[in-house]
């Protein structure tokens, strides 16, 4: 009996031991899983934090980015301004140049050009008045030439019209001279009609004489002597005629030769003066085509040179436009180069910063799931532990039971043994 007691007593022992190891063993598990579950709130918290921080990092980083894009495109502004702005200076410049330079060749041309036609003009009035004399000359004795020719309307003037009388001889028609001989100028030839009238007395006298006036002989001699007459006189008054007709127009020539003489005589030194003054009025007339010749061929070439500076600043001005097309082109494509670097290598950087974001919540992320499933895991092998440990002490409390009952069993068995024996 005392050593089943003793048995009964370590057996109660041995599971109170095992109710109180199982309850620490949970008690333990249970506060290193509370310990776990707030060490993964703690990760959490921190994660929180580190997604804000980094999400704070990466608003900085997005707006000193934006700061530094916003001072590179506005110093590409401002550079492009000042570059459009010298450029426009530099063009307006060479167009105040050019059109200086257009002004004085003007200018110059036109100083030219009043030079030229101011020589030319005094050049063409010393002309006209070196000829002045004579041309006055001429349009006198034109003046006075129409007044003999009596052609002007000073009927006043001495000797109006004189010079424009008919040629003609008193008493004597000119067309005489154009007259062919006939038997009546034969007939009115008075050395013929001498003869005949003397020979007609005197056969007259013969036949009287004899008294046989109407005799058919009278009559026979009488018309014998006017045949013989006529036939030995036609020649001599042809002759005559012919002679007095030469004589005639030799006197009518002489006539005509005095008064042509006098005529010429009148109106030479006149026709003279005129012709001077025509000279002199076609050396005017030269002097004025010369003048208008060579001032039409100053203004030609005042024109032409006009022209030419016209062209050249023409020229100039289109050649800096274009330049300054060129130059504000080249600005511009920089302008526009630099703005699309600084967008590009502003999205790289927010590229960048969004990716080194993205790595770093991903591995905020992949820590705090760490420390989740550690803390997670920790308390569920904090909980097994303990499920284990409670189980290991009813476990070892029954292997100690059972060890007491095979120790018990055995101490019988070995009473009975002794007891056997006598002892």
């Amino acid at each position: 009996m005392a050593i089943g007691t003793g048995l009964a007593i370590l057996g109660g022992a041995i599971a109170g031991s095992a109710i109180v190891g199982s309850k620490a063993a949970k008690s333990a598990a249970n506060t290193q899983a509370a310990a776990a579950e707030q060490a993964g709130d703690v990760s959490m918290e921190v994660a929180d934090k580190q997604i804000l921080a980094n999400k704070e990092s990466l608003a900085l980083q997005l707006a000193a980015e934006k700061e530094a894009l916003d001072k590179q495109l506005a110093a590409q502004q401002s550079t492009l301004d000042q570059t459009l702005a010298a450029q426009e200076r530099a063009a307006a410049a060479g167009n105040a140049a050019a059109a200086d330079a257009l002004n004085k060749q003007l200018a110059a041309q036109q100083s030219a050009l009043d030079q030229t036609l101011g020589l030319q003009r005094e050049m063409y009035n010393t002309q006209v008045q070196n000829l002045r004399s004579f041309k006055e000359a001429g349009e006198a004795g034109q003046a006075r030439m129409m007044d003999l020719l009596g052609l002007s309307g000073n009927t006043s003037a001495p000797g109006y019209g004189s010079a424009a009388t008919t040629f003609k001889v008193e008493g004597f028609d000119p067309n005489t001279l154009f007259e062919e001989f006939s038997a009546k100028e034969m007939e009115d030839d008075p050395g013929y009609a001498f003869r005949v009238a003397e020979g007609q007395k005197a056969i007259e006298r013969s036949t009287a004489a004899r008294g046989g006036l109407q005799s058919g002989s009278a009559l026979k001699a009488a018309a014998r002597f006017g045949q013989e007459m006529g036939s030995q006189e036609y020649q001599n008054a042809f002759n005559r005629f012919q002679a007095n007709k030469a004589f005639q127009a030799q006197e009518y020539g002489n006539a005509f030769n005095r008064f042509t003489t006098e005529r010429q005589n009148q109106l030479a030194p006149l026709m003279s003066l005129t012709a001077s003054g025509q000279a002199a009025a076609a050396g005017q007339a030269a002097a004025g085509g010369n003048f208008a010749s060579d001032a039409a061929n100053a203004l030609q070439n005042f024109g032409a040179g006009q022209a030419g500076a016209y062209g050249n600043y023409g020229q100039t001005v289109g050649n800096i436009a274009a330049q300054q097309g060129a130059s504000q082109s080249a600005a511009l494509g920089n302008f526009g180069a630099g703005q699309s670097a600084a967008y590009g290598a502003s999205g790289q950087a927010r590229q960048s910063a969004y990716g080194q974001q993205g790595a770093n919540l991903m591995n905020i992320y992949g820590q705090q799931g760490t420390s989740q499933i550690n803390a997670l895991t920790g308390a569920a092998n904090a909980r097994a532990a303990g499920t284990i440990g409670s189980a290991n002490a009813f476990t070892n409390a029954i292997g100690q039971g059972v060890g007491l009952y095979g120790m018990n069993q055995q101490n019988q068995l070995m009473n009975r043994y002794l007891v056997s024996k006598g002892y």
